[in-house]
Parts: C-alpha cells; structure tokens; sequence
C-alpha cells in the first residue's frame, strides 16, 4: 500500500521524515538493508532541497512510497527553483594530498546507494526526483 507525506521544509524534520520513510517501507515489506540505503539516500537529497533549495524559506516537501513487484520508490517533491541534481558532476577525487574531503558528498554517495535516481522539473515550478531501489523485496 503507497504511503504519502507532507512535511515543511525544515531541517528539524528530518528526523520525523526519515522515521515516516522507514516506516512505509517496513510496512511494505522492503528488506532492512534496502531501508538503510533508500533512507540514507532520501535524508541527503531532501538536506539538500531544504538547505540549498529553499535557503531558509518555508516551503513543502512531499513525500511518497510505494512498490511495484521488487522494486521500492520514493518520491520526493519539492516547490523550491528548478535544480537537477543529476547535473552536478561526481567528485573526482574524494581523498586529495593526505586529507580526507570534507563535505559535499551527500549527493555522490546518494547516488552510489541507489539503483536509479530520476529528475524532473514540475510543470508548475519545483522539482521530483524519484529514488529507486531494485530487488528489494
């Protein structure tokens, strides 16, 4: 059963957003370490659209759940301006001259945790993204 979710844009829901994702997944049957992955995954982008996308605004974020046969799906929609993420390039190089890279990469490893991410910008303004996982059921 697809489960949906409504939350403002702030990062003191993300707690809460996190726990609504794992539940429906739970609930739907996904296997745990296919939780931990799409969970991981959800909770950097959606960092992302409140910090980046947003910048302190107020603003939704959407959340949806659901499967079809072994494939698990979140949607995460936003009413931030339009940014495809899939644009961004990856990180060449994530250990350079003896230290260990520091942040930015939320959006790399997000990536790395998902058999398939998607984007589209909304015909009224924001974005979708679509994250997905196979075989986890």
């Amino acid at each position: 059963m697809p489960a949906s979710f409504v939350f403002n844009a702030d990062l003191r829901n993300l707690k809460q957003i996190r726990r609504s994702i794992t539940d429906a997944a739970v609930s739907i049957g996904a296997r745990n370490e296919i939780i931990d992955d799409i969970v991981y995954a959800a909770n950097e982008l959606i960092s992302n659209a409140i910090t980046y996308g947003y910048g302190g605004n107020v603003g939704p974020i959407w959340v949806d759940i659901w499967r079809d046969d072994s494939t698990l799906y979140v949607r995460i929609c936003d009413a931030a301006p339009a940014f495809n993420p899939l644009n961004v390039p990856l990180p060449r190089n994530l250990i350079g001259r003896g230290r260990q890279r520091v942040g930015g990469l939320g959006l790399f490893l997000s990536r790395h945790l998902l058999d398939d991410l998607q984007y589209r910008e909304l015909p009224d303004g924001g974005n979708e993204l679509i994250l997905i996982k196979w075989d986890a059921f």
